[in-house]
């Protein structure tokens, strides 16, 4: 974790000491999605949320209606920026092409990179699988048909409820896993593009906590797990896409996860991986060498829990 120490000082005295590449210009006119695009996945909306009641009666667990209504008022989009405002893009906002639209939950530059997935088991009201959260469309995006809970639990490792707090980390049958694909957010701030995300997964699940709450429910995210693991998982390349937090939900009526999962349709292999892959939109990705290495260095220390 040396390199670490080395970012966050740059990242603090950024101000007196241009951060690498100092000559950098986003190409606008080559940026990528706002979220991850899988052309080819089922998308299944998801149901209205449930009536705010005042004040709102707790509730035994996540229910489909109520996760619909976190990822909504979070993560969904919300509204569309057409007020007066001193930025320069303004002239464009009333054309749809270039319309701008704001979200719950606060964001760095309105890019909102984090893509939340969820791992759907026995229990819920979905077939057990993954699943993408689609904010332009509300709904879910089948990546994956089999329970692979069982894979989330082993990458967090058994001491994910003794040092992450109440979450029943262990004995859960739905996750939410949030992850970065750094190219989101890193043609606009490059190197520093690490530091921002981090506040902006932050920002997303303080959100949730906040939401949860309402209803008596708790959000607790474990932070230290087998990234390498959960990104085979997602089908993702370790150096492209960071996978951040992941969210264990306490849901109604789900019965105790059960030894010896299902494996996946789609084959026998332990670890499964995703079937759809996201489509980049930008014709030219570039690499960071900054960014590299804060997230190597985050990477492969799944077995040092303190």
């Amino acid at each position: 974790m040396g390199y670490a120490h080395v970012y966050a000082h740059e990242i603090m005295h950024r101000g007196r000491v241009p951060m690498e590449p100092v000559d950098f210009v986003p190409d606008w006119a080559d940026r990528p999605r706002k979220a991850k695009f899988h052309p080819d996945a089922e998308t299944i909306p998801l149901p209205a949320a449930p009536p705010h009641a005042l004040p709102p009666r707790p509730a035994p667990g996540f229910t489909l209606p109520l996760l619909s209504g976190m990822l909504q008022d979070s993560y969904g989009l919300t509204g569309r920026r057409l007020a007066v405002q001193a930025n320069t893009d303004l002239a464009a906002l009333p054309h749809y092409t270039h319309a701008n639209w704001s979200r719950g939950t606060a964001s760095g530059g309105g890019l909102y990179p984090v893509a939340v997935h969820w791992a759907a088991g026995p229990g819920g009201p979905l077939t057990p699988g993954l699943y993408h959260y689609a904010p332009h469309q509300h709904g879910l995006r089948r990546l994956l048909t089999g329970d692979v809970t069982g894979q989330v639990r082993d990458a967090l490792g058994h001491g994910a409820n003794a040092v992450e707090g109440a979450g029943a980390a262990a004995g859960a049958t739905q996750y939410l896993v949030l992850s970065v694909k750094y190219w989101q957010n890193a043609f606009k701030y490059n190197s520093f593009s690490f530091h921002a995300v981090s506040m902006d997964v932050g920002a997303l699940v303080q959100t949730w906590r906040l939401w949860a709450a309402q209803y008596g429910l708790r959000i607790d995210p474990v932070l230290w797990f087998d990234e390498e693991r959960l990104a085979r998982l997602l089908g993702v390349a370790a150096g492209d896409e960071g996978v951040f937090a992941v969210v264990p939900l306490t849901w109604e009526g789900a019965p105790p996860h059960a030894e010896g999962a299902p494996v996946p349709e789609h084959g026998g292999d332990t670890d499964a991986a995703v079937r759809h892959q996201d489509v980049e939109r930008s014709r030219r990705v570039l690499v960071f060498e900054t960014l590299q290495r804060i997230h190597g260095a985050t990477v492969g220390r799944a077995a040092d829990r303190p």
